[in-house]
């Protein structure tokens, strides 16, 4: 199983962030200690980023790492149903149907905001 992370994907996520704060690349880059010819690089998916530049790219947008990286984690649907089908084994009825609610909105509001990848 290939566990390389998807730089594109990446490169992508920090692209939308830095957008969103009105920043631009020279100012990001000036914030992160790197060459704006590099962060392009990296936005671009063209380049490989290490994981002190990731840090302080995020620390730059002021932002958690899993944020950028989160395109990137694998979790299965049987094991992820399985967690959540635990977290949800002492709940209440009432309990259930506000988080099921709560979940479908953020869904919603992610996919709005264009920070979900996955729409099926």
């Amino acid at each position: 199983m290939d566990y390389s992370p998807d730089y594109k994907l990446i490169g992508k996520r920090i692209r939308n962030i830095r957008l969103k704060q009105a920043l631009t690349q020279d100012k990001l880059a000036e914030l992160s200690g790197i060459e704006t010819r590099y962060l392009s690089k990296i936005e671009n998916g063209t380049s490989k980023l290490s994981l002190p530049c990731l840090m302080s790219v995020a620390n730059a947008l002021h932002i958690t790492v899993d944020t950028l990286l989160m395109d990137n984690i694998l979790a299965s649907k049987p094991n992820l149903l399985n967690e959540v089908e635990e977290v949800f084994s002492d709940c209440s009825p009432a309990e259930i149907f506000v988080f099921t609610q709560t979940l479908i909105a953020l869904k919603n509001n992610l996919r709005l905001k264009g920070l979900s990848n996955s729409q099926k």
